[in-house]
């Protein structure tokens, strides 16, 4: 369904708004992508020392339950390694931006 003629007003107003805040893009950028936030880290880590220590303790019970714990910890290690890709690659993505930021206040590359 098209957006009536007041509808599109509005929103045409916010996105001038959104675009006039030098913030809110840096706010957005600031929130990541798809899970590289430090609590999903954090507990990715937990998870793969726990499930390790698992998997040297249950060797003396169970094969199949240190299997288990295998596999658990291969999902927290695949799991750990996206969001640090995830976050690596945001950084990458913001170093542009510094650049224009530090060209544009005239503060460029330092001679060595």
């Amino acid at each position: 369904m098209p957006l009536s003629e007041e509808e599109q007003r509005i929103l045409h107003q916010i996105e001038e708004q959104l675009k006039a805040d030098p913030s809110f893009d840096f706010k957005v950028a600031q929130r990541g992508h798809s899970g590289s936030s430090p609590r999903h880290l954090i507990w990715s880590s937990v998870v793969l020392v726990a499930s390790l220590l698992v998997v040297v303790a249950a060797l003396q019970i169970s094969a199949l339950l240190s299997f288990a714990a295998f596999i658990v910890m291969v999902v927290a290690g695949v799991f750990l390694e996206r969001d640090l890709t995830a976050r690596g690659r945001d950084q990458l993505s913001r170093i542009p931006e510094e650049l224009r930021r530090r060209a544009a206040r005239g503060a460029g590359p330092r001679p060595r």
